[in-house]
């Protein structure tokens, strides 16, 4: 009797445990970061995008920076350095180009993980205005499958060619030519195998493109300025045709001017003579 107790009550802890244990699994730690659609909402709401089980989307986000044209450089040193550093997570720097002048701005185009990409854009725009942003993504799902499918074949092509080359009574024009076709399936391998990566790459990371902007309007960047920016370039461009026309037809002037002139000076001389003949004839 007591050894039946005994079972019972040990059975009973058992499954006391178990049921504590699949309660422990269904619920989430507060203090678990949770992810909403597959996003990385930032403070300011730019988002940095997830790719959910089963997806193989490649996103881009475009945000536009409006600040003082003198921190145009600093703003986009201080980005490229944290991307540099890494300081929110994995990055790489593509490009950057600055342009100063009448019409100051700045271009960064980083490639960095979902979560850095909100502090990369805060960073951006600190002691400025994140004016305008936008959020796109290109479906790699048909070419990510085609891949693997080339790949798939390839593999099986230089395994057999491997086992054709493995044989004794081969040829010596027949090796030449599968180790010639083994050598190209393997540099198509190779090519598949980096296509791959870099698609995984695209997945698994964004495209941030930071473009910074002076602040205020001005009169070489409001509308006014580019509209008489233009009227100055559409008169120099009539001018300069105006010109080419009067160049072209300087020749046909000189001849016409020559020819009044002879035309006139006949009419002249013909009515002398004829003034003289009434002259005479009195």
């Amino acid at each position: 009797m007591a050894t039946m107790r005994t079972m019972v009550w040990t059975l009973a802890l058992v499954l006391a445990v178990g049921g504590c244990h699949k309660v422990d699994q269904a619920g989430a730690p507060a203090s678990a970061p949770v992810a909403e659609g597959g996003r990385e909402r930032g403070a300011d709401g730019f988002v940095g995008q997830t790719n959910a089980e089963g997806s193989f989307l490649a996103y881009s986000h475009d945000a536009t920076i409006r600040v003082d044209a003198a921190q145009i450089g600093a703003r986009v040193d201080a980005v490229r350095e944290a991307c540099m550093q890494r300081r929110f997570g994995d990055c790489t720097v593509l490009g950057e180009s600055q342009q100063a002048g009448d019409h100051p701005s700045g271009n960064l185009r980083v490639r960095a993980v979902p979560e850095a990409i909100q502090p990369l854009v805060a960073l951006a725009a600190e002691g400025g205005e994140l004016a305008a942003r936008s959020t796109s993504a290109e479906d790699l799902a048909d070419a990510v499958r085609d891949n693997g499918l080339r790949r798939s074949r390839l593999e099986k092509q230089h395994a057999r060619l491997l086992e054709y080359l493995d044989r004794d009574d081969l040829a010596a024009d027949a090796l030449v030519s599968l180790s010639g076709q083994l050598a190209q399936i393997e540099a198509e391998l190779q090519y598949a195998e980096q296509e791959a990566a870099m698609q995984q790459r695209r997945i698994r990371t964004n495209l941030l493109t930071l473009n910074f902007r002076t602040d205020g309007v001005t009169l070489e960047t409001s509308e006014i300025g580019d509209a008489l920016h233009e009227a100055v370039d559409i008169l120099d461009a009539s001018t300069a045709v105006l010109i080419t026309i009067a160049v072209a037809l300087l020749p046909f002037a000189v001849a016409g001017w020559i020819l009044f002139l002879v035309v006139r000076g006949l009419w002249r001389r013909r009515k002398a003579r004829s003034e003289r003949r009434v002259t005479s004839n009195e």
